[in-house]
């Protein structure tokens, strides 16, 4: 989830250098949320990230991802 809401923030950054802009145009996100919000989402993010990397059991679901 916090990545589908950083993508469009990071498309508005990558838009914003005048070479870019220029020949592609601007891009506007849709979303604007606050710095600290962004942090606690990456922070979010990467804790359950970590968490489901280091966890020992697994799930059904696992072994049919893997076939």
């Amino acid at each position: 989830m916090p990545a589908l809401l950083l993508i469009p923030q990071l498309a508005e950054v990558a838009f914003e250098p005048p070479p870019v802009a220029e020949r592609f145009g601007t891009f506007t996100s849709p979303v604007r949320l606050p710095a600290w919000l962004n942090i606690m989402l990456a922070l979010g993010a990467t804790a359950a990230s970590a968490e489901r990397a280091l966890r020992l059991r697994h799930s059904r679901l696992d072994s049919v991802a893997q076939g």
